[in-house]
């Protein structure tokens, strides 16, 4: 598969939430794994905090072995997260910088620091939906 090829292929698993959900289900392979990581502009280290399994299992697993379910789903829920951010701010930096910014509806606390679960996930999606909506957050 070439990297357009594979780039497609991740972005249709983030977008289409029935193909999300599937692969959520399934588990999704490491080399996908890895190229989610690269449309983060995270490295392997950071992203592996958010998730509930360490860095070193990760490491261990084959390029087209799966990932366990619930990790694959968080992995997921964090990829949409991720495109969602974007397409509020415009660019992936410009969302990044937003992740490590102390917010008020956060109690002074940076969104970057509620990634590591599906609540903190969900509440930073809202405070994007209410950004997007030109609600002040």
């Amino acid at each position: 598969m070439s990297v357009y090829e594979k780039q497609k292929h991740i972005i249709n698993i983030i977008k289409e939430p029935a193909v999300r959900y599937r692969k959520a289900y399934e588990g999704i392979s490491k080399s996908d794994f890895l190229a989610i990581v690269a449309t983060t502009g995270m490295n392997l280290t950071a992203f592996s905090k958010l998730l509930p399994v360490s860095k070193r299992t990760l490491e261990k697993i084959k390029d087209e072995e799966l990932i366990s379910a619930p990790v694959s789903d968080r992995i997921l829920e964090i990829a949409a997260l991720y495109e969602y951010g974007k397409e509020v701010f415009g660019e992936r930096e410009a969302f990044q910088a937003w992740l490590e910014t102390d917010l008020l509806a956060l109690a002074h606390k940076k969104p970057r620091d509620f990634m590591d679960n599906s609540s903190g996930l969900t509440m930073i999606k809202d405070l994007l939906g209410r950004i997007e909506h030109g609600v002040y957050s």
